[in-house]
């Protein structure tokens, strides 16, 4: 796989190390990066966060990480207006209600794509980072065969420039149809972008028992490999590999 250049990425643990074959693959004009190890039966989503891409240091590494450390077969699609898809929103401001416009979009780019890789199983996960998160708010519940969904610094956003008011009512909305996965929400205590009242009110507004809310201290990019290791645990534990081991996160 491609490492880091640049970015604070989360180490590997050389002891399930696995090769990973990666391709660059297109459905409809979606373009997006596979990474496929050996006995690959399901799809865990990477959704990139904003004004990066698929082909991003820091998401190339983490897409490898999962795909290394899950046994899944890990896809993260270019948002839009992002990555090989860029306009506008990679290199200036966001326009108003980018986000509130770009859910639905969102959602069928990444149905479409899971349809494409069903030859590899269904979709079984989805991790999402900042933006990542709020695309995949709507996503998991729109893809019943997600049984494990991690959203990594999301919440209803209240900085970083996003001027959306029908965003919050849309990610809520969203949120309350998530009852049949269980979600983990990681989270920092300093974000300038996802306060902790917004963290909570979207944690809140998902129905049920299976949640579970972690935050970490720090601002909004700075991402502890302790945080990534609790996600990969999290995951593992209902629906990669080593979920037949016993071990509940």
């Amino acid at each position: 796989m491609v490492r880091p250049k640049g970015e604070c990425v989360p180490a590997l643990d050389l002891t399930i190390l696995r090769v990973v074959l990666e391709d660059r693959i297109e459905t409809n004009g979606i373009p997006a990066m596979l990474y496929r190890p050996p006995g690959a039966e399901g799809l865990l989503l990477l959704g990139h966060g904003g004004a990066k891409s698929k082909d991003s240091d820091r998401f190339v590494a983490l897409s490898g990480l999962y795909a290394e450390r899950t046994g899944l077969a890990v896809v993260c699609i270019d948002a839009v207006d992002h990555g090989e898809r860029s306009a506008v929103v990679a290199g200036g401001p966001l326009p108003a209600e980018w986000h509130s416009n770009t859910l639905g979009p969102m959602v069928n780019d990444w149905v479409e794509t899971a349809k494409a890789l069903s030859w590899i199983g269904p979709p079984i996960a989805y991790v999402g980072f900042s933006m990542g998160a709020i695309f995949g708010v709507p996503t998991v519940g729109s893809l019943a065969s997600i049984k494990a969904a991690v959203f990594v610094v999301g919440g209803i956003p209240a900085g970083g420039g996003i001027q959306d008011p029908p965003l919050r009512p849309l990610l809520l909305n969203a949120a309350s149809k998530l009852d049949q996965s269980q979600i983990l929400m990681v989270n920092k205590t300093q974000d300038e972008i996802f306060p902790v009242a917004g963290v909570h009110e979207l944690f809140d507004a998902i129905p049920g028992p299976n949640k579970r809310l972690m935050f970490w201290e720090g601002k909004h990019d700075d991402w502890p490999t302790e945080a990534i290791d609790y996600t990969v645990a999290f995951i593992n534990s209902h629906v990669g590999r080593r979920a037949q081991s016993g071990s509940v996160v």
